[in-house]
């Protein structure tokens, strides 16, 4: 048996953990703080850890595979239905959802570079192509329709990153809008706004109720502190979710 052939594909290598790193050095892993995902050094909060240690003793049992319960407060959040919010294994596990949603064998996504890798990733697995638009220093780092549409040529998908990493750089909602404007009807923006917390800038979330080629990306990982509870979330049109 012979799986499919995954050559073209490229591995996602994340930093190395602390208790590695720490175990190569001989250091004790408390002296250290990884920077390399981005993961809040401050923890979680304490009512997180409280809920985690409560839920504890009940992991042999699987969970509603619904997730209606955070489903229902993320909609109440968001001002959404909660057929709206997709929860995913991470933001990668959204990007996946959205991926195996929206794609056709040999469909092409445009990606940003500098990025992150797995957008593109994501489409490859899926049997998708990947195009790729520049961010650059000369430009100020900018994603808005003069440095993204010049390199769309009908892709299923484009991703926006507000804010972008490693950046910093936002995407105004009319840049977005405008965006949404110059493509196809069949083409879905995405906006990974897993860094929205950092910001004061508006969410692109209200998009998503104005519009069906609008979609958000969020997650737990960042502001939260939760990276090892692997929790994301997609925040899609209510006309197709």
């Amino acid at each position: 048996m012979e799986p499919r052939d995954l050559s073209a594909h490229v591995a996602y290598e994340a930093g190395r953990g602390v208790e590695e790193v720490a175990r190569d050095l001989g250091l004790d892993p408390e002296s250290l703080v990884k920077l390399s995902s981005n993961e809040n050094a401050y923890g979680p909060s304490p009512k997180a850890a409280d809920a985690i240690r409560e839920y504890a003793s009940r992991v042999h049992t699987y969970p509603k595979s619904s997730a209606a319960d955070l489903r229902e407060r993320l909609a109440d959040r968001w001002a959404v239905t909660p057929e709206q919010i997709w929860p995913a294994n991470g933001g990668d596990g959204a990007l996946d959802y959205l991926a195996r949603a929206m794609l056709d064998p040999g469909d092409s996504v445009l990606v940003p570079n500098p990025g992150f890798a797995y957008y593109g990733m994501s489409a490859r697995y899926h049997h998708g192509t990947v195009n790729e638009y520049p961010v650059r220093r000369e430009n100020d780092f900018a994603q808005n329709p003069d440095t993204v549409l010049p390199h769309y040529n009908g892709e299923r998908i484009i991703y926006l990153t507000s804010p972008h990493n490693p950046s910093g750089s936002e995407v105004s909602l009319s840049d977005i809008e405008a965006i949404a404007d110059g493509t196809d009807d069949e083409t879905l923006i995405v906006v990974d706004e897993a860094y929205g917390e950092f910001s004061q800038s508006p969410t692109t979330t209200a998009l998503v109720e104005e519009r069906d080629d609008v979609a958000v990306l969020r997650t737990f990982s960042k502001a939260y502190g939760l990276a090892g509870v692997r929790l994301g979330y997609a925040i899609v049109p209510d006309e197709w979710a």
